[in-house]
């Protein structure tokens, strides 16, 4: 005859069993709730609920959180810390789109795409404030929206090569920090000391090699 193991239960709404209610290493369930309970002991001795693959309602965690992609469209996040180079791309179907990005600027670059990856032009782009986007359509659009941070500095270099007007301008700077160049001129005030001789080379050949 098969055997019912059931753990110990509630099914009054938010109950949390305490360590009176536990030993160490027993198992608690509050089934209107759906969660589970597990006293644990060692550095401290406290109950605490096990995670499960799903969950409804607000969840706390103490600690970072590591995981190989986000799924949503981020309008639940705060306090969101995002690197300059990162944009942000949310999901909509209708005329009016409002985006979220939370990157603190005034200065965003936006741009829309329907389902099929083919930019589209808005009625309307108004800049809510710093973290939101109204975007407006006359009619109804099924897409997303890709929002970056615009008017920063990115971090990198580029090849002097390829500035334009680099050479002239360090020669200038060079010139009025009264740098001397091997044909210009030296005007000496004041006492000279020491041995020189001189000499003028009309020409100079280094001959074959």
């Amino acid at each position: 005859m098969a055997q019912i193991i059931r753990l110990k239960r509630t099914s009054v709404e938010g109950s949390v069993p305490t360590t009176s209610d536990l030993s160490t290493g027993e198992l608690a369930i509050n089934v209107f709730d759906g969660k589970v309970f597990l006293r644990r002991s060692g550095s401290v001795d406290d109950v605490r609920e096990v995670l499960t693959n799903e969950f409804t309602g607000s969840v706390n965690i103490t600690g970072s959180l590591t995981a190989t992609e986000f799924v949503g469209d981020g309008s639940g996040l705060t306090n969101l810390t995002i690197a300059q180079s990162a944009t942000v791309k949310q999901t909509f179907t209708g005329t009016t789109w409002t985006v979220n990005h939370n990157l603190d600027t005034e200065n965003p670059i936006v741009q829309a795409y329907d389902n099929d990856n083919f930019q589209v032009i808005p009625q309307s782009v108004r800049i809510t404030d710093a973290d939101n986007i109204t975007i407006t359509f006359p009619n109804s659009v099924s897409g997303y929206a890709v929002v970056a941070k615009g008017g920063h500095i990115v971090s990198g270099s580029v090849d002097a090569d390829n500035i334009a007007g680099f050479d002239a301008a360090v020669k200038t700077k060079l010139d009025a920090e009264t740098v001397i160049s091997g044909s210009a001129q030296v005007t000496l005030t004041g006492d000279v000391t020491g041995t020189a001789a001189s000499s003028s080379i009309a020409s100079i050949d280094g001959g074959d090699i």
